[in-house]
């Protein structure tokens, strides 16, 4: 009787044993399974990450490993495309600001030269020819500083009460020259009881300038150029109409990106230097409104941007 006890507790003893080892055995299977199943794919991430440190910009993977890991490489992803975009945009911009500089510094530089060697004489034309490039490069100059202060995040803003009625009238009559010359006609539409903005009136008059700058440039000698404003609940519309030529559909996307031109042939015998529109994109964005614009070939174009109603 005691020796079948004895060999039942063998028999248990021995099935904890074996419990015991299977148990290990799994644990262990399910370790290798999990720490290969994390490990392959955050390697995967590693190398990425070290390519991207070596400059190569949009690199992509695509990893399975559990909810974590994978959303771990979806913001992997989204890191690299924004870093290959801003690496695009860093080239090309360096690219257009030397293309920009390029050409009234040749122009300076060769009537210098010309003076120089005695070629010409200093006579009011050859002035008149120096202190315009010399004004395209300072305009340029302070242009890429109200960008960068922009991109940092460090545009200063002295907010008040503004009445934008007042400040389109006010920035209206600083272009009264260059309407005149071209025959350029300008109304101002302005809502009844239009509520005042809570904005920088400095800034907002820089904005309007640009606008206009923009519009009477490319409005035809004898069109019209219309300011309105009109508001809702919380925001007051501001817009800028032109009877110019309008804008391809296709170009409408980016008139705001940094020195893109629909007519790069016109642009820069005007004076202007690319930036205008993206600088007023800048301002209206850090009062939080937002800047668009509408056109159809043939009808004109009409670029309209939001400022927040002062509570």
């Amino acid at each position: 009787m005691r020796v079948m006890k004895n060999e039942r507790v063998e028999v248990v003893n021995l099935s904890y044993v074996i419990t015991g080892l299977l148990g290990v055995l799994l644990a262990f299977l399910l370790s290798w399974y999990l720490a290969d199943r994390i490990s392959k794919p955050l390697s995967e991430l590693t190398l990425a990450t070290s390519g991207i440190a070596g400059g190569e910009y949009g690199r992509q993977v695509n990893v399975k490993g559990g909810r974590e890991v994978e959303e771990l490489a979806v913001a992997f992803n989204a890191l690299s495309e924004g870093l290959e975009r801003n690496e695009v945009l860093r080239k090309s911009m360096i690219a257009d600001i030397s293309h920009e500089l390029r050409t009234p510094l040749a122009a300076q530089r060769g009537y210098l030269e010309a003076l120089q060697d005695g070629v010409i004489d200093l006579k009011p034309e050859a002035i008149d020819v120096l202190v315009k490039n010399n004004a395209l490069l300072a305009r340029l100059v302070e242009d890429l500083q109200q960008l960068s202060l922009v991109d940092a995040g460090q545009l200063e803003l002295d907010l008040m009460q503004v009445d934008m009625e007042e400040a389109m009238r006010l920035a209206a009559s600083s272009f009264e020259h260059d309407l005149a010359d071209k025959g350029i006609s300008l109304a101002i539409e302005a809502a009844v009881d239009l509520p005042r903005v809570k904005a920088d009136k400095g800034r907002i008059s820089q904005v309007l300038g640009n606008l206009l700058t923009n519009s009477i440039q490319y409005t035809p000698r004898g069109g019209s150029i219309t300011l309105g404003a009109r508001y809702g609940e919380k925001w007051v519309s501001i817009s800028v109409s032109d009877t110019g030529p309008g804008i391809e559909e296709a170009e409408l996307p980016f008139i705001f990106d940094r020195f893109h031109r629909t007519d790069r042939s016109r642009a820069r015998d005007t004076g202007g230097t690319g930036l205008g529109l993206s600088i007023a994109k800048g301002l209206v964005e850090a009062h939080g409104g937002r800047i668009w614009a509408e056109s159809k070939m043939g009808e004109g174009t009409t670029i309209s941007f939001t400022l927040p109603i002062h509570v």
